[in-house]
């Protein structure tokens, strides 16, 4: 009789003993583009517009916020009247990007994982300056050779770089010096 209780006692302290590890948090997964979505900034559907795209997962809120180019979406995230609590920043893998204005669903990268071309003479959706994401290395390099573009990371991507004058003028302000990794 002693054993069985003996068991249960050490059962109880060995459990009691145990501290719940801390939890970390899972990182989204991307959403899947539709037709039915609309881009953050001008409000029209994000497939209407080619080039790449992307889109911003904030802390406990289910629903993406969609942007029609990179640049806007890496804008979202500079900009300090927009919410700064992201769970996962994803753009369209150039390198996987067959139809431009429907990214299949295996083509979304981790932005602060990609490697961008950014100053290239292509435009994105509307016309304007872009950044283009790649998931490798040797594609952006490939894309910056043929377009006189530059490789850079999320990291080192300059405000400058995102609110570019274009034809159209200035697309931001305060253009000097922050990256988006959040440095000035």
């Amino acid at each position: 009789m002693r054993a069985p209780y003996l068991f249960a006692v050490l059962a109880i302290l060995a459990v009691g003993g145990c501290k719940p590890k801390a939890e970390v948090a899972a990182i989204p997964a991307p959403h899947t583009l539709t037709d039915t979505d609309l881009a953050h900034f001008c409000n029209m559907a994000v497939t209407e517009h080619g080039g790449p795209k992307g889109q911003v997962l904030l802390k406990g809120d289910p629903m993406p916020v969609w942007f029609a180019s990179v640049r806007d979406t890496v804008a979202y995230t500079l900009l300090p009247e927009e919410p700064k609590d992201i769970a996962a920043i994803y753009v369209t893998d150039m390198d996987k990007l067959n139809d431009q204005h429907h990214p299949p669903a295996g083509s979304w990268i981790d932005a602060r994982a990609a490697f961008y071309v950014v100053g290239s003479g292509e435009h994105g959706a509307m016309g304007g300056v872009e950044l283009f994401p790649f998931g490798t290395e040797a594609g952006a390099r490939a894309f910056a050779q043929a377009h006189d573009g530059t490789v850079v990371r999320y990291a080192d991507i300059r405000k400058d770089q995102v609110f570019e004058e274009d034809d159209r003028g200035p697309a931001g302000q305060e253009t000097a010096g922050r990256t988006a990794g959040g440095a000035s």
